[in-house]
């Protein structure tokens, strides 16, 4: 069982390592209350100039797809006119094949 523990602990070793060097230095010293409130006021300003850019992005990207919506509602008006056409020669072609079957029957029988 000793010699379970120690290789485990041997593996973990470099690990440990690593973790306390990135975390003794948070606990080693604070930051006196001056150097605090200008990291504050830094990350505030840098939060708001991301916050800045996020929102001329989303006017932009709404402008984009304003410009989109109104090019498929112009897409799908073109369409349902073009259907209309197309129904129309339709049943134009559907007239006309009934009255030649019609004068195709009184051909016949006469």
């Amino acid at each position: 069982m000793p010699a379970t523990w120690m290789t485990a602990i041997g593996a973990a070793l470099p690990y440990i390592e690593s973790v306390a060097k990135l975390a003794l230095p948070v606990f080693k010293q604070r930051k006196s209350d001056k150097e605090a409130a200008e990291t504050q006021q830094r990350q505030i300003e840098e939060l708001q100039t991301a916050v800045t850019h996020n929102a001329e992005h989303v006017r932009a990207l709404a402008q984009q797809l304003q410009t989109t919506v109104t090019a498929l509602e112009q897409a799908g008006v073109q369409l349902a006119a073009a259907q209309q056409r197309q129904q129309r020669w339709a049943l134009a072609a559907f007239g006309l094949g009934v009255v030649a079957l019609v004068l195709a029957l009184v051909a016949v029988l006469r």
